[in-house]
């Protein structure tokens, strides 16, 4: 019984708890360590990062040397560039110069070829003229013609003046043109030159013959009847010629 008593006095009884005597650290220890436990990890992730490139087999110097051989290849393609487009721009104006001279000499060419025809037209005329010994005494107007420009009011005209007989001296004078107008019921004249013109700007000379052409336009809605030309003498304004030719 005394065994059992002590037993139950044991477990109840003030000697009953267990207690454990452990040894306890300031907080300024505590943190000390933690902060050495901070470097240590901190020290372990900066060596991870700055050798994770030798770990995967990638060269940082070699990235940075192909860098900046990428980086000289793209300065020297964008130099090559803008060399192309300056000789392109300059190709491409000497192309323009080159397309305006072949326009200018296609209508030089045409221009001449026009003034080759009627060059031809004229000795071909004169030709003509003179075999057949029909040149009249004095001034005489010849192959006189009137065209309209297209269906404007706007005409030319053209005549070749010679010159018959001795031909001591050349002949100066200049030609008058009177075009009669009709415009409805009324009509009115056209003085070609006109008074304003300065008399020198229309004044010829010649020992054979002189080609004359020019243009002249009517008023609006006019119609042209007839046309009077007159050689005139320099100086003086004395008649040589009157010829009067009806256009239609």
């Amino acid at each position: 019984m005394r065994g059992i008593a002590r037993r139950i006095r044991s477990s109840f009884g003030i000697g009953s708890s267990r207690m454990a005597i452990r040894s306890q650290l300031a907080w300024y220890w505590r943190w000390v360590l933690n902060l050495l436990m901070m470097l240590v990890v901190a020290g372990v992730v900066w060596w991870l990062v700055q050798n994770s490139y030798r770990i995967t087999g990638f060269n940082v110097d070699e990235a940075k040397q192909q860098i900046i051989s990428l980086t000289e290849e793209s300065q020297r393609l964008k130099r090559e560039l803008e060399a192309a487009k300056g000789t392109l721009t300059e190709r491409d104006r000497q192309l323009q110069i080159e397309k305006a001279a072949q326009t200018e000499l296609a209508r030089n060419v045409a221009q001449l070829q026009d003034e080759n025809a009627s060059i031809k037209e004229d000795l071909g005329f004169l030709r003509k003229l003179m075999s057949s010994g029909a040149i009249p005494e004095g001034i005489a107007v010849s192959d006189f013609k009137v065209e309209r420009e297209g269906r404007t009011n706007e005409y030319r005209y053209h005549m070749i003046i010679t010159q018959g007989g001795q031909r001591k001296q050349d002949f100066k004078g200049r030609v008058q043109l009177v075009a009669r107008v009709a415009q409805g019921t009324s009509s009115t004249t056209l003085t070609i030159p006109d008074s304003a013109q300065p008399e020198a700007a229309s004044t010829f000379e010649f020992r054979f013959y002189h080609k004359l052409e020019g243009r002249f336009s009517v008023p609006e809605g006019g119609e042209l009847k007839s046309i009077d030309v007159r050689v005139l003498a320099v100086p003086g304004g004395q008649v040589k010629l009157s010829r009067t030719i009806n256009v239609q």
